[in-house]
């Protein structure tokens, strides 16, 4: 059974838990969709990942899935978001996945990283400003690399 791990990262984190996947599974084929193109009809198994910024996925990664729809949905399909507010993942996979593709697939969300040495002027700005409108709320934004045995677990228990 062969697997692809498919993922757009920003500053790295998403790419971090790509690793981790990869390094878990077998047969898996690890593609940053930004730098290389695959054929997705050649894995049993598709795992999707991405960053969130401003409540959207990468851009390169929802084209992916454009593109590609009816053979992901055609898969064992996987989605994992890193991010900061993982109680909006509900709002992030309505206004960037299909429907149909949502409910057939294990979603899990692993936390983010705001490491904001590795961001352009702009983000920086950005993150500022919502930090400040967090003040109070005690929030901290963390990767959780943990999570990646129970994903896997979901995600490789739903043939077995």
């Amino acid at each position: 059974m062969s697997t692809a791990i498919i993922y757009a990262s920003t500053y790295g984190s998403t790419r971090k838990i790509a690793q981790i996947l990869n390094q878990k599974i077998s047969d898996s084929t690890l593609v940053d969709i930004k730098k290389e193109k695959i054929d997705p009809n050649v894995f049993d198994t598709i795992i999707l990942g991405s960053s969130i910024y401003i409540g959207q996925v990468d851009k390169h990664l929802k084209n992916f899935i454009s593109m590609n729809m009816d053979v992901l949905k055609s898969k064992r399909v996987g989605i994992y978001l890193c991010c900061g507010f993982e109680e909006n993942v509900q709002t992030y996979l309505d206004t960037n996945f299909d429907k149909e593709l949502v409910n057939r697939a294990v979603i899990m969300t692993m936390g983010g990283e705001m490491d904001v040495s590795k961001m352009s002027f702009a983000h920086k700005m950005i993150t500022r400003m919502v930090q400040k409108s967090e003040q109070g709320r005690n929030r901290e934004v963390v990767l959780h690399p943990e999570k990646a045995d129970e994903f896997l677990k979901q995600m490789f228990s739903q043939t077995e």
